[in-house]
């Protein structure tokens, strides 16, 4: 059962909370980067598009687009105003692990659990990302509370409570397939014996795969061409998925990844495994199932349709917070419990001061200014309509007078989610290159695949101004009629 709330308990969570509040938020008045510009434009779309036919150009589903267009509308469309509903998610989901851990092994695995969760570096980073991701691990963790207030109650009220999490996981990721095939297996095999609490469970399941059914379609006709959103991600070797697992498991604890980063991940799973075999509670093997299923059913689904990455397994790392804490308290020393888990948070605190200055960034924002600082005449030449997107939103906020012409896509970009969104002048490489021979400056935005040059390259020559971060800036000019080099492009740092 439960333990009752106490006002000290009641304290501490609030406390945890509020550090987490003020890390994530202080922190996320940086730049947007190009994923989250498409979360916005895709906010930016009618109600009838994001729940239409129209989705299938995005292959994830719309909901946190949807709550994002809301929430927009009432705090706006700065770099924190916009990332501020992540952490809204990710403090829902500190309290959601929190409640999972508590209901589990007692009162101080919830409030080590909810520590765990807030000061990871990995948490911080979905929480500060308006990118769906987050909303994902949230509604696993109030999913799997439910099925373990089910496990253990058979409660109506904990079936509704999963089915509700359940269907918010569906249409906050397209791989939460994973999690609800994972689930339904564990808790099918957990309840065999009871047959009223199997048909409840079954009954539950077909609701939300009724309520899925939308989304599903929509998936399906993705899978058979209408989307290329999805064509970049590589599929991964034993080593590679290895790799992000742990990424996905250990990044609070070991944000450099590599050697360190595996044996972290092999230490976790082990501790897992031991605390199953030990407790064997039906909720404790519920938990360890999902966590030591997941990367293997997703590693097999990407030998069909490549899907592995480490966010597409970040959901899963809040039942291993959750279950990393249940492991601590449950060794028999308090002390060495204690000890143990200060350790963990003083490492992940170290992680999170490591990760914060070197976290992965992009210069949209400040490429646009750069641009605009340097001539305001200036042309400023993207590829493709997903790059306009997002360097018109930085357009629109800092330099209305820029003007952005948009280069036709290269047919092996796979960022294609924009097309005919960008009401941009368009040209194609005969038009790019007539740019070069007109009055006005030219600039040129390149970000992986998004890359001008291929079309600019032996009419102009390029000097790159910005090469900090991507979108990298080059200032092209006519190429003169001596000195031809063979590759068209010159990169000249300031």
């Amino acid at each position: 059962m439960t333990p009752p709330l106490r006002p000290r308990e009641t304290l501490v969570l609030a406390g945890v909370l509020l550090g987490a509040a003020v890390l994530r938020i202080a922190s996320a008045n940086y730049g947007l980067w190009f994923d989250e510009l498409a979360s916005l434009t895709f906010a930016n779309q009618p109600i009838g598009h994001l729940w239409g036919a129209w989705m299938v150009r995005e292959t994830n589903p719309p909901l946190y687009y949807t709550l994002l267009k809301g929430w927009v509308a009432l705090a706006g469309d700065g770099d924190r105003a916009v990332r501020s509903l992540s952490v809204a998610i990710g403090l829902c989901g500190i309290v959601a692990g929190w409640a999972l851990a508590r209901r589990l092994g007692g009162r101080a695995a919830g409030l080590l659990a909810a520590a765990l969760i807030a000061l990871s570096a990995a948490h911080v980073d979905l929480s500060q990302e308006a990118r769906a991701y987050v909303l994902a691990h949230t509604a696993v963790l109030v999913a799997a509370l439910g099925m373990v207030r089910y496990l253990e109650t058979r409660a109506r009220g904990a079936l509704l409570l999963y089915a509700g999490a359940a269907i918010v996981a569906l249409y906050a990721h397209t791989m939460l397939v994973v999690f609800a095939l994972l689930a339904n297996l564990t808790m099918l095999w957990l309840l065999r014996r009871d047959r009223p609490a199997l048909r409840g469970w079954i009954a539950a399941n077909l609701a939300v795969a009724i309520g899925w059914a939308w989304w599903g379609w929509i998936t399906l006709r993705q899978l058979g061409g209408g989307s290329a959103n999805i064509g970049w991600i590589a599929r991964p070797d034993g080593a590679a998925a290895w790799r992000m697992t742990a990424d996905a498991y250990a990044y609070g604890f070991v944000p450099d990844g590599g050697v360190a980063g595996g044996a972290a991940l092999a230490l976790l799973l082990a501790a897992i495994v031991a605390l199953a075999w030990r407790d064997r509670r039906p909720g404790v093997t519920l938990l360890a199932v999902l966590t030591i299923g997941a990367p293997p059913l997703l590693f097999a689904i990407s030998q069909w349709v490549p899907v592995f990455l480490p966010r597409t397994l970040s959901w899963a790392s809040g039942p291993v917070a959750v279950l990393l804490a249940l492991a601590v308290v449950a060794i028999p020393s308090r002390a060495v419990a204690i000890a143990l888990g200060a350790v963990l948070l003083v490492v992940e605190g170290i992680g999170v001061a490591r990760w914060l200055p070197a976290r992965q960034e992009e210069g949209w924002r400040e490429a646009v200014a750069l641009v605009a600082q340097r001539d305001p005449r200036a042309l400023l030449l993207v590829q493709g309509d997903a790059a306009a997107l997002a360097a018109a939103h930085y357009r629109d906020l800092a330099a209305p007078g820029l003007a952005i012409v948009v280069l036709d896509p290269d047919p092996a970009d796979g960022d294609r989610w924009g097309d005919g969104l960008a009401r941009l002048t368009h040209v194609d490489v005969a038009g790019a290159r007539a740019l070069l021979h007109g009055d006005r400056p030219l600039y040129a935005l390149r970000r992986g695949s998004s890359d001008p040059a291929r079309a600019l390259a032996g009419e102009g020559v390029a000097e790159t101004v910005a090469v900090d971060r991507q979108p990298f800036v080059d200032r092209w000019r006519l190429r003169p009629v001596s000195g031809h080099r063979g590759d068209g492009v010159e990169a000249k740092p300031e």
